[in-house]
């Protein structure tokens, strides 16, 4: 059965509730967690998703997203976040030199594109073997900062596991595993604070897509997010 759960444990270990919502809400003495497995038949998204860009569907139980110049493509829904929090998904592509992804976090609206895009803050790369980025808002508008690639760093050709943890001044820890039976079977890139980063939500929208001129497909799986 596939689902978009957002799940509330209170600290101690004690289960509270397991709701289907739309959004997170942090409160007192409590953690969040969001799921989705994609795992549902092929077509429309649904589950409150919406498309952006050249869009997204569903294709043989993983998220389907189609890039295109200058517009990417990927899907939206509201769900608002506070910081510190982490997120994981499965990542593959049909077009290894030129597939990658890109998660933002309280965006105004469902657009993931350089200027445009309105994200309190988010984490992209643009293929495995290219740097990792992170996009925020400062005072004169959006901005980017990227890191130096690690040794060890490659284009997905398998199947791989993305992770990342986000820290309450906005820099990253993210580490791939890969799966493809090279060495290093798994790399891990910092990003710094970014310098001059607003704190402050711009709206209420995730955005999980590509950011990539190639039609790909590039294919998300298992997407969780949780607030720390």
């Amino acid at each position: 059965m596939s689902r978009l759960h957002v799940t509330l444990v209170r600290c101690f270990f004690v289960f509270c509730a397991s709701l289907f919502l739309t959004s997170l809400v942090p409160l007192c003495g409590a953690q969040f967690k969001a799921t989705d497995n994609f795992n549902r038949a092929d077509g429309t998204v649904g589950l409150g998703w919406s498309t952006w860009g050249n869009g997204a569907q569903i294709s043989g139980n993983q998220l389907a997203t189609f890039g295109a110049p200058s517009i990417a493509g990927g899907i939206a829904r509201k769900l608002d976040v506070t910081f510190p929090l982490k997120f994981s998904f499965d990542f593959s592509t049909e077009a290894p030199p030129d597939g990658g992804w890109e998660v933002g976090f309280n965006s105004a609206t469902a657009n993931a594109q350089g200027p445009s895009n309105t994200s309190e803050f988010g984490v992209e790369q643009a293929s495995g073997g290219r740097a990792v980025c992170v996009f925020f808002q400062t005072s004169g508008g959006q901005s980017s900062q990227c890191v130096a690639v690690v040794s060890g760093q490659r284009d997905y050709t398998a199947k791989a596991h993305i992770s990342a943890v986000v820290n309450a001044d906005f820099s990253t820890k993210v580490t791939v595993k890969y799966n493809d039976g090279l060495s290093p079977a798994t790399v891990t890139i910092k990003t710094p604070p970014p310098a001059g980063a607003l704190t402050s939500p711009q709206g209420s929208l995730l955005l999980l897509g590509n950011i990539n001129a190639s039609f790909g497909p590039h294919f998300f799986d298992n997407f969780v997010l949780s607030l720390m």
